[in-house]
């Protein structure tokens, strides 16, 4: 950026393993004005800033606990809709996710910036993941490219074969995981 006027979106997600499928996480969504015309005069404001805090729980990364926090907002009436989202205990990240988000929360039922924070939920997936199969094998060059890591992917997470262009059912990242017994088939 120039230096100029400017506004500025941030997005963090933290996850943390609490036992043998169970995560901790932490969502963090900011937006900030920089070098505007604020009140107090600042060189930055802050205009939103939300947290959603919770628990998963299972393959199907069932929510078990939720908080959302509106932290910073521009009106009073923002919070309003927190308590919706306590319905969302119960509902899984890996199915009907964002028709569950939407359902409750859409248009004047929610908030835009709590909708567009807790539809990034889903990218739990990606690093629950990372932290199941690094329990089992160290992440690194050599694991990847002999295929270890990826064969204690697919044993953990079956439905990783298939999920993107490197993990196609015929490639050969995927070949590799299997001449170490990874089969992505929950049935061998």
């Amino acid at each position: 950026m120039t230096g100029q006027r400017a506004a500025r979106r941030e997005r963090t997600l933290e996850v943390e393993p609490l036992g043998p499928g169970r995560f901790r996480f932490t969502a963090d969504l900011t937006d900030r004005s920089v070098g505007g015309d604020h009140e107090p005069p600042s060189p930055t404001a802050v205009i939103h800033d939300f947290r959603v805090t919770g628990e998963v729980e299972g393959p199907e990364l069932r929510i078990t606990a939720l908080t959302v926090e509106a932290l910073t907002h521009p009106y009073p009436q923002c919070p309003f809709i927190l308590p919706t989202c306590d319905d969302l205990v119960g509902a899984c990240l890996t199915s009907g996710w964002r028709a569950t988000v939407l359902e409750r929360l859409r248009g004047t039922a929610g908030c835009t910036h709590v909708v567009s924070l807790l539809l990034g939920l889903t990218e739990l997936t990606t690093l629950t993941f990372f932290l199941t199969i690094n329990e089992s094998v160290p992440y690194g060059p050599e694991q990847r490219a002999d295929g270890r890591w990826m064969a204690i992917g697919l044993a953990a997470v079956p439905t990783l074969a298939g999920a993107c262009h490197v993990l196609a059912e015929d490639g050969p990242l995927l070949a590799r995981a299997r001449s170490h017994g990874g089969t992505g088939n929950p049935d061998t």
